[in-house]
């Protein structure tokens, strides 16, 4: 969910919650000043009637005034207050009942005691109450709907240098050396968040370009010491005056100057790929290069008695072509390694995707590192663990996908380019 729709979600909600306390709260009150103010009529009505009693010692003529009525009704009972009520009376002209705010008093008047009510209707304080409701719930809805129209268009505005900088940012990579251009905002924070990115992405680009330099150089400088290290072991290798134990000694320091060898090379090859030194990409016939590639492993496979089937249909993919035999060797190279003798290779081509499918004795390998570098489900000291890993360092170099699956004994990896 975006930010802007989560805030405007907040923002409706809160403001709604808000407005229908508010207009509780104001029905309350208005209902409560306009009937203090019937109840104040009430009182009005309740003194004259009183004054005429004090002058006359008799009670006013009832005259029938529209929305009140005045009874009299002579009582042996003493009120100790007046005594207001709301209830609902019979209107002889309308032939309904409406509401009526009541007060019930009594008063002496010719030696008689009298029970006196007087009501007044509530029909105009109801429909006044309902008018101003009426209005101030329609402006309470302009309001929401002009409060949302306007949030979301100018949100939207608001946010508009914060998406350009995401944009910026999509398209940045550590290998240009081009430095970061973003829009112009007169918004200090985006303005502050630009600069910040500006001077982060402008140091990354620093730091990546020296350690780039680094591995480059010390990669290459460590391959001539080796070199130098493994023909000066050859030498003392074939050395006939050589006892049993030095042999030995020597056979471990060149087998572990080999290692380190392979892993420089290695490590060498996944530099040069996040370097993006294999950008040359031509069309390549990956029938052809899978058909050179069996005949490379042909007498491997028979030393080891692995059969390997194939089915081959014509596919040709647009990469590096270095890429393509250092992809394809690595694959294959897996495939025999982590077999048995008597074991099987599958290779299955087709025009989007390419599957190789090799028999194990190791179980099923994790998904979570399986690419990750270093990784070796086993302890081999033949293996560095970046075979993997370089494999998917060039699928993504290519746009290609790469996936894992395991079953009854099998390991399959499906490369796939469309």
């Amino acid at each position: 969910m975006k930010l802007f729709v989560k805030y405007n979600r907040i923002n409706l909600l809160a403001t709604i919650i808000i407005f229908l306390f508010a207009s509780l709260a104001f029905y309350l009150a208005l209902r409560y000043i306009l009937m203090r103010q019937v109840d104040e009529d009430l009182r009005i009505e309740q003194h004259e009637i009183e004054t005429y009693v004090k002058e006359h010692n008799s009670l006013p003529e009832l005259i029938p005034v529209k929305d009140q009525k005045i009874t009299y009704t002579v009582t042996q009972e003493f009120f100790k207050r007046r005594k207001f009520s709301t209830t609902e009376l019979y209107d002889s002209l309308e032939h309904e009942k409406d509401p009526y705010r009541v007060l019930l008093f009594d008063i002496k008047a010719n030696g008689k005691l009298f029970a006196v009510t007087v009501a007044k209707s509530l029909e105009r304080t109801d429909v006044l109450i309902h008018s101003i409701l009426l209005i101030s719930f329609s402006t309470i809805l302009l309001i929401l709907a002009a409060t949302f129209i306007i949030n979301r268009i100018l949100l939207k505005r608001l946010w508009k240098p914060f998406y350009s900088a995401l944009n910026v940012l999509k398209s940045f990579k550590l290998d240009k050396s081009r430095p970061l251009e973003f829009p112009l905002t007169n918004i200090d924070e985006f303005a502050f968040m630009n600069q910040t990115l500006r001077t982060t992405t402008s140091q990354a680009m620093k730091d990546y370009s020296l350690l780039k330099e680094f591995t480059e150089n010390a990669s290459h400088e460590m391959q001539t010491p080796l070199a130098i290290i493994r023909s000066k072991l050859d030498l003392f290798i074939q050395n006939e005056n050589l006892s049993e134990d030095q042999s030995r000694t020597m056979q471990s320091a060149y087998l572990a100057v080999e290692k380190l060898t392979r892993l420089n090379q290695s490590l060498l090859l996944l530099a040069k790929i996040e370097n993006n030194q294999y950008a040359e990409t031509t069309t390549v016939d990956i029938k052809q290069k899978i058909g050179e590639k069996t005949e490379a492993f042909h007498e491997l496979w028979q030393s080891q008695d692995i059969s390997v089937n194939t089915s081959l249909a014509a596919a040709t993919v647009n990469m590096n072509k270095e890429l393509a035999d250092i992809l394809l060797n690595n694959l294959l190279s897996n495939a025999t390694r982590h077999n048995y003798s008597g074991g099987f290779i599958q290779i299955e081509l087709r025009s989007d995707q390419l599957k190789i499918t090799n028999s194990s004795r190791q179980s099923q390998l994790d998904q979570e590192h399986l690419f990750s570098r270093f990784y070796k489900q086993t302890n081999s000291r033949q293996q560095n663990g970046l075979g993997l890993s370089i494999i998917k360092q060039i699928c993504d170099a290519s746009d290609f996908s790469i996936n894992y699956s395991f079953g009854d004994g099998k390991h399959s990896f499906i490369i796939s380019w469309v």
